[in-house]
């Protein structure tokens, strides 16, 4: 057993720096990272919660924990600070799809049973003081935690195809294409988008954010890594990055949208400020069209949302066929070859 010793502002201490980072979301329990006290203890007795890990978070974990330490110190203390609520909380972390993100990459899931393996230690090796006093600055390094290249036995296969990520690779890449093309400016590269998205693929709430804040030249709102690269494949690989991003909060929202009926509530961790503001402005309470109508001027933004009305109106969703996976895999190559073209290749 495993005890905890508090001072008497450390429980305010931890609840406050959870809120100030902006580290953990919902859209209705925390729309922009921050969490009422006396709700989530409701909410942590009347249902199950869990909290979903992105990719970055749990690769500083891994590395914390292997190494005993990190070069940014701010960093490690938001980690000890997460791993201090979670346990205090009795909150399960998922790391399932930051896992599925390294194993896409390599197409194999050896290294992410390692990884899931490595992962479960952690947990068992350090107790919760440990966390409390690197999150508070008692201490600057913890002791290094004895990870093995053992992978975890299970039949679960991490590298699978994900759907999710496809048709946000796709988007991506068609993003990229039309980000590159000097002839057109920024409100007819939105209008061209949203036409492409509704006849091709299902409408993401979250992609419609993104290019609104991206096409309104919003501070911060950056395309994917390398767009304007003439390097073929470090724009596929910015595509890539940028279409994971989008698919922790595309997935995630198949898990929350039916919440009310459901046992269980996921919450979601993330120190990504892009992804923090894709997800604050799409959960702001305005919705699209109010944030089309701060973000443009009236007449871009009127031209915009009727656009979008006329094209959503009695719209048929389009027919994906008996093999969806191939159709997204199809698209995703139309769009790389049009890439091909505009690189010069």
């Amino acid at each position: 057993m495993s005890f905890l010793f508090l001072e008497d502002d450390d429980l305010q201490m931890i609840w406050d720096s959870i809120n100030n980072t902006q580290l953990v979301f919902h859209p209705v329990y925390a729309p922009i990272g921050s969490i009422d006290y006396s709700e989530f203890l409701t909410l942590n007795e009347e249902k199950e919660v869990s909290l979903i890990l992105d990719r970055n978070l749990f690769s500083s974990l891994l590395s914390l924990a292997k190494n005993g330490d990190l070069k940014d110190t701010k960093e490690k203390r938001m980690i000890a600070l997460l791993m201090l609520w979670t346990q205090m909380k009795q909150v399960p972390i998922s790391a399932g799809l930051a896992i599925m993100e390294n194993a896409s990459r390599y197409n194999d899931s050896y290294n992410a049973k390692i990884e899931l393996n490595n992962f479960n230690d952690i947990f068992d090796f350090y107790p919760p003081q440990i966390w409390l006093n690197l999150a508070n600055g008692t201490i600057d390094q913890i002791p290094k935690c004895n990870l093995f290249n053992i992978p975890y036995e299970n039949s679960i296969t991490y590298h699978e195809t994900n759907d999710h990520f496809l048709m946000n690779y796709a988007s991506m890449l068609h993003l990229v294409n039309i980000y590159r093309d000097s002839d057109m400016n920024p409100l007819e590269k939105l209008l061209e988008f949203l036409s492409w998205n509704f006849e091709n693929l299902l409408i993401s709430q979250y992609i419609n954010t993104y290019l609104v804040m991206l096409f309104s030249n919003q501070n911060g709102i950056k395309a994917p890594k390398h767009a304007n690269s003439d390097i073929l494949e470090r724009i596929e690989k910015g595509c890539m990055n940028q279409a994971w991003d989008l698919t922790y909060l595309s997935y995630w929202s198949t898990l929350y949208w039916n919440e009310s009926k459901m046992h269980e509530v996921f919450l979601f961790a993330t120190a990504d400020t892009l992804l923090k503001k894709i997800f604050i402005n799409t959960h702001n309470g305005g919705g699209l069209f109010n944030l089309i109508n701060v973000v443009f001027p009236r007449r871009s933004a009127e031209r915009i949302i009727q656009f979008y009305i006329e094209k959503t109106r009695n719209r048929t969703k389009p027919d994906f066929g008996d093999n969806p996976t191939q159709y997204f895999k199809s698209l995703i190559e139309k769009e790389k070859k049009h890439l091909k073209q505009s690189v010069g290749l």
